[in-house]
């Protein structure tokens, strides 16, 4: 019986920034992937107003995504490098991320989210 129904061997749930990375590094090894998201992705023109909403993507991820080709087409517009980070719940619980104390040009980049 022959059928037209595709066969994946990895299916993918969700589309953003996590699970494209996933499926575009399956696919660059020789799965057959297959991303569910139940929202179709969106063209946005380089001459739409910015994004509010973005990422941090630390780079340790960027490396990642130079590695799988995916860098090379987020603009320089649409991410700024960051150098240092602080996070704190309580005053006395402060923890600070500098780029400069661990030897790294910058820690990541902020990143709209839809480019």
């Amino acid at each position: 019986m022959k059928t037209n129904e595709a066969c994946y061997e990895v299916v993918v749930a969700g589309g953003g920034i996590v699970g494209a990375t996933l499926a575009l590094a399956l696919a660059q090894t020789g799965f057959r992937v297959l991303v569910v998201d139940p929202t179709p992705p969106t063209f946005v023109a380089d001459d739409a107003p910015p994004d509010l909403r973005v990422s941090a993507i630390s780079s340790t991820s960027v490396a990642l995504l130079r590695r799988l080709k995916a860098w090379q087409h987020i603009g320089d517009r649409f991410c700024v490098p960051y150098r240092r980070l602080e996070t704190w719940e309580w005053p006395s619980s402060v923890v600070a991320f500098d780029a400069i104390s661990l030897s790294l040009p910058e820690l990541g980049f902020m990143v709209e989210n839809r480019r």
